[in-house]
């Protein structure tokens, strides 16, 4: 009797052991992108060196979900980004060694699962940006590329990443010529600006005058030292992308005015209603420096090649003239304590909403 429970119970670990065992190995799926059956042939441009520019710079790409129990496996490459990069172009295209030489940047590269009408698919969210030997942005490319699968999403994964990069290489080929024609004849360049509304940094808060300051976004623990009663990260991110629209290159100068929650703090025993008071409008001197800043680009002109010096100087011009403000506000108002004060600024840092976001 002993022994037939021995038995049994030996069965019933074993069978735990079989049905959980690959459950806990199976935490990762190694991934690499497939070659390309044919070679891809590029010729008026070649790329020396691959730079991984995500937040994340881990071989971690996303995720995928696989079997029948749906079970959710983290996705890695085998090697980093930029390693992966390379082997593909290595392996999968042939480069015209006269052309003119760039730098593939990747800013997003993300895979996972994606529900539609058409059942399980497969996603991928690709940033690619094109660089010349100056440093100088030559275009942007965004997508996100789909590929219907089943249960095993693995097993489509290395094709789905393969047929992006297939598609982005002969695209770029295609379309980089006028681009590169206009950045040499020094030629003109449409410039609209965009907000951004969702940063990539979750930690940060772009300005909404609809939706203003609460004690749930200082998030931050307040220093033991110090007798401030409050403190409040604010500050203004000046990016752009380079666009094929219609044939033509356009820039899209990408403005953030944020409030940083993670570095972001309240100091115990405060009055509440005047530090959010105090601290929204030291949010809002970013946002009456970004709207001094549309005034400058609705007036003036840029071309191709000055465009990178151009907003590199626009950059350092008005985040520079931000913390100037935001220090005389701090001198100025004594931390809030000062109500004749508070009230200047108030009226100072008002502006009409043609800041609101488009």
């Amino acid at each position: 009797m002993c022994r037939i429970k021995s038995r049994g119970f030996f069965a019933v670990c074993l069978a735990l052991l079989v049905a959980v065992g690959p459950m806990a190995s199976a935490k990762i799926k190694m991934m690499r992108i497939t070659p390309a059956k044919e070679k891809i042939q590029i010729n008026h441009f070649r790329i020396t060196r691959t730079i991984d520019e995500r937040l994340d710079k881990s071989n971690n790409i996303g995720y995928l979900s696989t079997g029948a129990h749906n079970y959710f496996l983290k996705a890695e490459f085998r090697q980093s980004l930029e390693e992966e990069f390379t082997q593909f172009l290595n392996e999968s295209t042939v480069q015209n060694g006269l052309a003119e030489e760039v730098e593939l940047h990747v800013y997003d590269y993300l895979l996972y699962e994606k529900s539609s009408f058409k059942g399980a698919e497969i996603a991928l969210n690709t940033h690619y940006t094109l660089f010349n030997k100056a440093g100088h942005r030559l275009m942007d490319y965004v997508i996100t590329d789909t590929r219907n699968t089943g249960m095993f999403m693995s097993v489509n994964a290395g094709e789905l990443m393969c047929r992006n990069l297939t598609n982005y290489l002969s695209e770029m080929d295609q379309k980089i010529g006028p681009f590169l024609a206009m950045y040499k004849g020094n030629q003109p360049i449409k410039v609209s600006y965009i907000f951004v509304k969702e940063p990539q940094q979750k930690n940060l808060l772009p300005y909404n005058p609809q939706r203003p300051l609460n004690i749930f976004h200082f998030v931050a623990k307040a220093p033991e030292q110090g007798t401030e009663p409050s403190s409040a990260e604010c500050g203004l991110m000046i990016n752009y992308q380079i666009r094929h629209i219609d044939g033509q290159a356009e820039a899209f100068i990408e403005l953030l005015p944020y409030f940083d929650q993670a570095r972001s703090w309240l100091r115990q025993g405060q009055d509440v209603k005047k530090r959010l008071a105090y601290e929204q409008t030291y949010f809002k001197i970013s946002a009456f420096v970004t709207n001094e800043l549309i005034k400058e680009l609705q007036e003036k002109s840029f071309t191709f090649n000055s465009l990178k010096p151009d907003i590199d100087a626009l950059r350092e011009k008005y985040v520079s003239r931000m913390k100037t403000l935001q220090q005389e506000y701090i001198a100025e108002t004594e931390y809030g304590d000062n109500m004749a004060s508070m009230e200047k600024w108030s009226r100072k840092v008002a502006f009409y909403p043609a800041y609101a976001p488009r």
